[in-house]
């Protein structure tokens, strides 16, 4: 089995993650002590506690997120948007480093279902060339680009690009994608 380790969140990231949970339990609080009707401060407490929990759990699996692959399957695990895809469907061969920074074509331009804080995009996003993602960046630097069909596509900061992509393109021996 292959594996993957992906790019932990940076610094810019978790302090963002931190702000966020912050003002969700201020915001929480506050309504929770303004004069309403206690229905209105349990119905706030039962929304604003699982979103806390979600973005808690988005937090601490950041910190872990991996890409492994046999010869059957391909696997994502990235927070709250893990995936499994055939393995014949990824085009191993074509798979490529991108500094998003300097080829903005494939940056992200439309979030359609994520998250997308400063210093980390996670979920399915459109790119500025059309093209449909899924993402988990932390580091624009060095993604990795994993086509899955002929206009979707996975995108991942990884540690070490070309360590990765020499993996990758090492699984492109004996496997033929499908358009």
């Amino acid at each position: 089995m292959n594996a993957i380790e992906l790019a932990s969140l940076e610094s810019g990231a978790i302090y963002s993650f931190i702000a966020l949970l912050v003002g969700l339990l201020g915001l929480t609080v506050f309504i929770f002590l303004k004069p309403i009707p206690s229905n209105a401060k349990y119905l706030t407490l039962g929304v604003m506690l699982p979103l806390m929990g979600l973005f808690v759990l988005t937090f601490y699996q950041s910190f872990s997120s991996t890409i492994y692959w046999d010869d059957k399957q391909l696997r994502v695990k990235i927070p709250l948007y893990s995936h499994t895809i055939e393995v014949n469907q990824v085009d191993f061969a074509q798979a490529r480093v991108v500094n998003l920074l300097k080829e903005p074509e494939y940056a992200a331009k439309w979030r359609t279902n994520g998250l997308g804080i400063p210093g980390y995009s996670l979920g399915w996003f459109s790119l500025n060339n059309g093209d449909k993602a899924l993402l988990s960046v932390t580091d624009p630097t060095q993604v990795i680009m994993l086509p899955i069909s002929q206009d979707k596509m996975i995108m991942v900061s990884v540690i070490d690009a070309d360590k990765a992509l020499a993996q990758l393109h090492a699984s492109a021996l004996a496997l033929e994608p499908i358009d």
